[in-house]
């Protein structure tokens, strides 16, 4: 075998993959209730889930992109770590009191919709992604009869 070629698996995983888009699809629909509630069983805030959640879609499709879609699903990460760093959601401040410390939260409203519109955005994209790749469709167009590739 040269160097520049694969041997094919016998192993098919597409209906591993299936699972994978679904299980994260669904996490993304189930903390869109409210993306600043803090979810205890997926541990982390609705805003934080839908991001990774997205980051795991995108990984799912990379493989049928082209340069350019690649190079824009990497901008769209870049873009959601950097607003995150530099536009954080939570505010936290240390108030000094008699009793103590006291740690009080409070929710940056303008920072918050800066990220939800964009994590819109890059969710709109990995949606329209999937549907190119035809993840979001059943048919038996291939060359090998394999409907989910």
């Amino acid at each position: 075998m040269g160097e520049t070629e694969i041997d094919k698996s016998g192993y098919n995983e597409a209906s591993f993959k299936m699972q994978r888009l679904h299980e994260s699809q669904r996490r993304i629909s189930y903390v869109n209730q409210d993306l600043l509630k803090y979810y205890h069983e997926l541990n982390g805030f609705g805003y934080i889930v839908k991001k990774s959640e997205l980051g795991n879609l995108f990984q799912e499709v990379w493989g049928k992109l082209d340069d350019a879609n690649k190079k824009k699903v990497k901008d769209l990460k870049v873009m959601m770590d950097n607003i995150l760093e530099l536009f954080p959601i939570q505010v936290v401040k240390i108030i000094i009191g008699a009793a103590g410390e006291k740690k009080i939260a409070s929710i940056n409203n303008e920072n918050f919709k800066r990220f939800s519109d964009l994590l819109f955005e890059a969710h709109s994209y990995v949606n329209e992604l999937l549907e190119k790749a035809g993840y979001s469709t059943f048919t038996i167009e291939a060359d090998d009869g394999d409907p989910y590739n």
